[in-house]
């Protein structure tokens, strides 16, 4: 088995999200979870091939959707130093409010949720009690 098998620096398994807007969802994402632009590979109209952002420690992969590769949606979860401020940027652009920020019985994180513009979910959530 090849030794290096993938770029230094990203984990093996990255969502792709394929939607109408890559460029406005890697924008909206970049503000709202501090991302790192990695690579981005544009067609000749401009739309996205392929791009890369960088969230903490995972890489997260788009495209724009076409006849071959139609829009997608999905859940993601996503751990942040401060879920009810990751919320509240999130509002501030626009976001789509499903579930503030809480506490659950019998769940050591804080957690909320908002759908942005492509209908892609984003559940986050901070660790407040370690668990045992």
């Amino acid at each position: 088995m090849k030794e290096k098998f993938k770029p230094n620096g990203y984990n093996s398994v990255s969502p792709y999200f394929v939607v109408d807007g890559a460029k406005k969802l890697i924008n909206l994402l970049t503000k709202i979870f501090d991302a790192k632009a990695l690579r981005t590979y544009d067609l000749p109209d401009g739309t996205i091939l392929h791009a890369e952002i960088k969230i903490d420690d995972s890489v997260l992969m788009f495209g724009n959707a076409s006849d071959k590769f139609p829009p997608n949606q999905l859940l993601t979860h996503i751990y942040v130093p401060d879920v009810d401020k990751t919320f509240e940027k999130a509002m501030d652009l626009g976001c789509e409010p499903l579930e503030t920020p809480k506490e659950r019985d019998g769940d050591p994180d804080r957690r909320g949720s908002f759908k942005d513009f492509a209908g892609n979910i984003w559940s986050i959530g901070t660790q407040v009690n370690e668990e045992t």
